[in-house]
């Protein structure tokens, strides 16, 4: 698919300097990104699962300390 974009002349003299094929260029540095997007996203997802663990395992502990409460009072 082409797509079309403006880039200020000294910017495209620049890359015209350095790179043979411009489109190639823009397509590695969309990857580049892409990844690092898709990698942020998974980071976010696991700090929220950690998250969500920790709450779990705190209202477990709350869960069993009430039960073992009640078997005390219940004095079995």
């Amino acid at each position: 698919m082409k797509v079309s974009i403006s880039l200020p002349d000294e910017l495209v003299r620049y890359i015209d300097e350095r790179v043979e094929n411009r489109s190639r260029l823009v397509e590695l540095l969309l990857q580049g990104w892409r990844k690092q997007q898709e990698q942020q996203a998974m980071v976010e997802a696991c700090l929220l699962l950690d998250e969500l663990s920790d709450e779990l395992a705190d209202e477990e502990e709350a869960w069993q300390q009430a039960a073992i409460t009640d078997w005390e009072a219940s004095g079995s």
